[in-house]
């Protein structure tokens, strides 16, 4: 097939997968959810298991659930006990914030510098509203969907058994060429699952990590609702990049209402700045590995394509879905450039153990 076309063929196949992907993303994000919820599930339950060689796999699936279900009662309860507090607060939150402007107000030439006056200009209350409802919104869809998406969990622990025998079928003979289809298959399967849980259990403790560290700062400044910032700083972690600046800016921005010392916020931003850019240089790459192998440029843009069609779920898997499409379009040999052009090595589709066995140089 000429270059041309089949350059054209593929920007039409892919305006057509992007619009597809859009329009069914009410049916589409509670299935990508189930299956990293399912991912995350019985990549803890197999990390139980192997703690004691006498603890039975379903009794460790049923403590791992357990604690995963307690975490989430647990954030309800945080959620619910933080809202409460600022509306006993609101008051005294507005009267800072009055404050604030009237202090501006005396370090520039404008006059009338207040919030209602920025308001009526600029339109700053409907564009908080605008982000909030976006937000909500985006929880209220995973919410509702919830009984939806913990039944698609249990039929796939229910069928994770059958996967094995299901690619034996679909790839029956005992020829070279079908045993190659089926390797193949199985090599594919199982560099998906490690690249996904090995980047799911990485952010897992990279963010425990800061979020320890951010709280224990927190509670030694006094900043009110420590406990949800804390919450705010672990789940932000897991979108790229932005999300670690975002989960530090926000409790920065309420350590900016709260106190009335200029300097315990600035001490505030700057050491949850400081544990950010320490663990993101430091600690993060040398414990993700090869485990996603995309290049910066690529998160960045796959975080916006991904937050454009499916909102905070897409934001939150924009990593792990774009590896899934690089180690699929690496098998064919038309599509196997964008996935070079995707990876950051150049190597979509080699296990860890092989690059190090392709970069190994024999000694003399």
């Amino acid at each position: 097939m000429d270059t041309t076309i089949r350059a054209s063929l593929l920007f039409l196949c892919f305006v057509v997968l992007t619009w597809s992907l859009h329009i069914t993303a009410n049916i589409l994000t509670p299935i990508a959810l189930a299956i990293f919820i399912w991912l995350i599930i019985d990549a803890f339950a197999s990390w139980i298991d192997n703690l004691s060689p006498k603890l039975p796999y379903w009794l460790a699936l049923t403590i791992a659930v357990l604690i995963i279900v307690c975490g989430m009662v647990g954030i309800v309860f945080i959620i619910t006990d933080t809202v409460g507090d600022i509306a006993r607060e609101a008051p005294r939150y507005q009267a800072r914030i009055g404050e604030l402007f009237s202090g501006i107000e005396k370090l520039t030439p404008i006059d009338n510098l207040s919030y209602s006056a920025l308001d009526e200009q600029i339109g700053i209350t409907a564009k908080l509203q605008a982000g909030l409802l976006g937000f909500a919104g985006s929880m209220q869809g995973v919410l509702s969907n919830f009984m939806l998406i913990a039944l698609y969990v249990i039929f796939l622990f229910v069928a994770q058994s059958n996967f094995p025998k299901q690619i034996e079928h679909m790839f029956q003979g005992d020829d070279i060429a079908t045993k190659a289809k089926r390797d193949t298959v199985k090599r594919i399967g199982h560099r998906i699952r490690y690249s996904i849980e090995t980047y799911l259990g990485v952010q897992t403790v990279i963010s425990l990590i800061q979020t320890v560290l951010s709280y224990i700062i927190m509670v030694a400044l006094g900043l009110d609702n420590a406990l949800f910032w804390a919450l705010v700083i672990f789940v932000f972690n897991y979108i790229p990049i932005i999300g670690g600046i975002a989960a530090t800016f926000l409790p920065a921005l309420f350590a900016l209402v709260q106190f009335d010392s200029t300097g315990k916020v600035v001490l505030l931003i700057a050491l949850l700045f400081g544990i950010q850019t320490i663990i993101s240089n430091t600690v993060q790459p040398k414990m993700m590995g090869d485990s996603m192998n995309l290049s910066a440029l690529v998160v960045v843009l796959s975080l916006t394509l991904w937050g454009a069609l499916w909102g905070g779920v897409g934001a939150f898997l924009s990593a792990p879905l774009t590896v899934i499409i690089m180690i699929i379009l690496a098998q064919f040999q038309t599509t196997r450039w964008i996935a070079v052009l995707l990876s950051a090595d150049g190597q979509p589709d080699l296990e860890p153990e092989e690059k190090k066995k392709a970069a190994a140089v024999p000694s003399l």
